[in-house]
């Protein structure tokens, strides 16, 4: 059995590993783990490859470009990023010579370079199959923070990638929530037959996790993923009305970032830089154990996020301990249930209320942060991968129904999950 994935969203930046990528590398090692006999291949960018490498990524890997000349990106702009995409296309259509035959063809992303990479697998090679992992559901234009154009393009690049899954993937995975839900329903007005449409879960890496001892709290608050529809925008008018409340109070930014510059020169305008700081790490990554110890070094976590797929930051930060202030998204309702406290959207004062609150009531700080690891117990990527290992495809048959029973059977006693 050959599995190739394609992740080819990278471009050439190697900042921080996000969503889609942890989940890919949360399923892939775990496979590559227990099952010697599944050979895996992975089509990315030369950013893909550095950044999945740090994390212990051991793929053989194609490489494909993301520019025709350059080896990095100049420049934050998001336009580079997107043109990154169409190169990319191009030169995954050119590198299908070097790619391994594949029986199964996993797209980490709905992006388009990825799309229309396994579209040309499935069109050279018509006995492979394709599944189509999704994350999210891209908001109209006129409901997503941050700049009208490029959300308009995203928004339908999106709406390119979802007619091209529901005509040619075998299966479309999407996650178990509300904006799974979305995306379901759209794949199915496309055409797709629902019982091509898979729901799966997100994870985290629970026992590594708890295992990383805490240093002690250096800050009052953590934010993980710094980009406008993560709530950047929110970060200055909230962190004001927490310093009226109760001043002092100090907040660390780190994760993937976007508009850093613009931000940054925002909270140093309205003289929050003492008690705001953004972390960026020199090689523009952190090691896991690094990583957690970060987020442990904080209180709580402060998600203003207008917009997820699962959360899987907030996950791993109720892992550690972290009680979570957030936006009462459905998606969060649906996953964390009671787990997290949560305030309405677009009301800066209610969610620094809700925050300074916590941060000085020790029972109900300790009622939150007991809450939120019990229920990030619950998701573990060991458990994940083997539910993913036993999906069936369109036509009743293991999606990996090639491998050994043997395979299988060490598989589970590894993992100790019954199936």
């Amino acid at each position: 059995m050959n599995i190739v994935w394609i992740l080819n969203s990278y471009g050439l930046d190697s900042g921080a590993i996000t969503g889609s990528p942890i989940r890919f590398h949360a399923i892939s090692s775990r496979w590559k783990r227990d099952i010697p006999d599944l050979a895996q291949t992975l089509m990315t960018t030369s950013g893909g490859e550095c950044v999945l490498r740090s994390v212990g990524c051991t793929l053989p890997v194609v490489r494909v470009p993301a520019s025709l000349f350059l080896n990095r990106e100049p420049f934050k702009m998001k336009a580079f990023r997107l043109w990154s995409y169409f190169v990319t296309a191009i030169h995954a259509h050119l590198a299908r010579k070097r790619m391994p035959k594949a029986d199964v063809v996993i797209t980490v992303s709905d992006y388009f370079c990825d799309v229309a990479a396994a579209c040309v697998v499935k069109r050279r090679r018509p006995g492979s199959r394709w599944i189509a992992w999704i994350h999210h559901k891209e908001l109209h234009p006129t409901q997503r923070p941050g700049n009208r154009l490029f959300n308009a393009i995203t928004w339908r690049m999106q709406e390119w990638s979802f007619k091209r899954i529901a005509r040619f993937a075998d299966q479309a995975w999407v996650l178990d929530s509300d904006a799974g839900d979305l995306c379901g329903k759209r794949l199915s007005e496309m055409g797709m037959p629902r019982e091509r449409i898979r729901k799966m879960q997100n994870g985290i890496d629970a026992g590594p996790i708890k295992q990383v001892p805490e240093s002690g709290k250096t800050v009052d608050a953590v934010m993980i993923g710094v980009r406008p529809n993560k709530g950047s925008l929110d970060v200055v008018p909230i962190w004001k009305c927490v310093q009226a409340i109760r001043p002092g109070t100090t907040l660390l930014l780190m994760g993937g970032m976007a508009g850093e510059d613009a931000l940054a020169k925002h909270i140093r305008k309205e003289g929050l830089d003492g008690v705001i700081t953004i972390f960026k790490p020199a090689e523009g990554w952190l090691p896991f154990d690094a990583y957690v110890r970060t987020i442990k070094s904080a209180r709580l976590l402060f998600a203003p996020s207008h917009e997820e797929g699962w959360g899987i930051a907030v996950c791993e930060a109720m892992a550690c301990g972290l009680p979570v202030v957030a936006y009462d998204l459905p998606v969060y309702r649906r996953v964390y249930g009671n787990a997290l406290v949560t305030v309405r959207e677009g009301n800066p004062r209610a969610f620094a209320v809700a925050l300074c609150g916590l941060l000085d009531d020790a029972g109900r700080f300790s009622d939150y942060a007991k809450r939120g690891r019990d229920c990030a117990g619950r998701y573990d990527w060991d458990r994940v991968a083997m539910d993913d290992l036993a999906v069936a495809d369109g036509n009743g048959c293991c999606v990996m129904q090639k491998i050994s029973t043997d395979s299988e059977t060490r598989t589970r006693q590894k993992c100790g999950v019954l199936v």
